[in-house]
């Protein structure tokens, strides 16, 4: 039989608990905060991570460094950062590549993606379209889908790299509408590009950001986004499921986690700050110039939607047979 003090003993306790995190809270940050990104400066999350670190500086009343950790398609920063002390003071700028796709294609990533990391809020989505070059005859994806059937293995199309974002939409793009291309890799979506544009490969997809001013310039022609809807960005250029492939609908994303065991209180006041930063007119106008969609979501609803993507990109990576040392 429990006695009183069986039952009040542990509720002291947890509440003890929770009191020295809310007291770590209300003296945090008391030192600067370092934010690794996984990626070399310039990319994607390497922006995202400047423009909300210099904000969230402010608005916490320390500095905020961003610490690029590049290599292996994100996943050296990734582990770096699953390895840190769960303090508050090292965050980790973390994308779809890394987190959702990187652990089922690589034989040993080093973290898990889920159990290892505390997510603070997703910060922004980044649509991927696919492109060809401006005198290709592949004017929309049912051309494409035509003439990989008429010509059964002789369409190519580029990507980042194996296992990489545009490596894997492609994947599931094919999966989807029952194609087959022949796979180009290359050591970065940049020279993949050059490819495309030269029109020695015949389509990619690469994200919004990476491809806008040359579509724009017409250096490159979109012949559909892969988000569910149209992208504001590019708002003439179909969906791929507007195209006939009913069930296809992915974008990239990148957002901010601290090491998981990370108390409570500090993600709620970081969660606070960056979504505050998120709604203010002068960072969406800055986002929309860099074709990012803010998103600012719960840190509950980012931890389920890593869930669901690190289980889409599990099914997309064993089908295609994808699998790297």
């Amino acid at each position: 039989m429990k006695t009183a003090a069986h039952i009040v003993l542990p509720m002291l306790i947890v509440m003890g608990g929770w009191a020295a995190g809310a007291h770590a809270a209300s003296d945090y940050p008391s030192r600067p905060i370092r934010i690794i990104v996984p990626f070399p400066a310039g990319q994607g999350a390497d922006i995202l991570a400047r423009l909300l670190g210099e904000q969230l500086g402010r608005e916490l009343g320390q500095s905020v460094v961003v610490e690029n950790k590049a290599g292996a398609g994100g996943v050296i920063g990734t582990a770096a950062a699953a390895r840190a002390a769960p303090d508050g003071y090292t965050l980790y700028m973390g994308s779809s590549g890394p987190l959702a796709i990187s652990p089922s294609v690589y034989k040993a990533v080093g973290y898990d993606a889920v159990k290892d990391f505390a997510p603070i809020t997703n910060v922004a989505s980044v649509t991927q379209v696919m492109v060809t070059a401006p005198e290709s005859k592949l004017d929309s994806i049912a051309a494409l889908i035509a003439q990989a059937k008429q010509r059964a293995g002789a369409l190519q199309y580029g990507s980042g790299g194996n296992g990489t974002t545009s490596h894997l939409t492609m994947e599931l793009f094919m999966q989807r509408a029952g194609l087959a291309l022949n796979h180009v890799p290359y050591k970065g979506s940049p020279q993949a590009m050059v490819d495309v544009i030269a029109g020695r490969v015949d389509v990619m997809f690469d994200a919004i950001p990476g491809v806008l001013a040359n579509v724009k310039s017409g250096k490159l022609k979109a012949l559909a986004v892969s988000s569910s809807q149209r992208s504001p960005f590019l708002p003439d250029v179909p969906t791929v499921a507007e195209s006939g492939i009913r069930d296809f609908s992915t974008v990239g994303w990148i957002g901010l986690l601290a090491p998981a065991g990370t108390d409570t209180p500090i993600i709620e006041r970081l969660h606070t700050a960056v979504t505050k930063i998120l709604h203010t007119d002068a960072t969406r106008d800055r986002m929309a110039t860099l074709a990012f969609t803010p998103i600012g979501d719960t840190p509950s609803q980012f931890a389920q939607f890593i869930r669901t993507e690190v289980g889409l990109w599990a099914k997309v990576a064993a089908t295609a047979g994808v699998k790297m040392e």
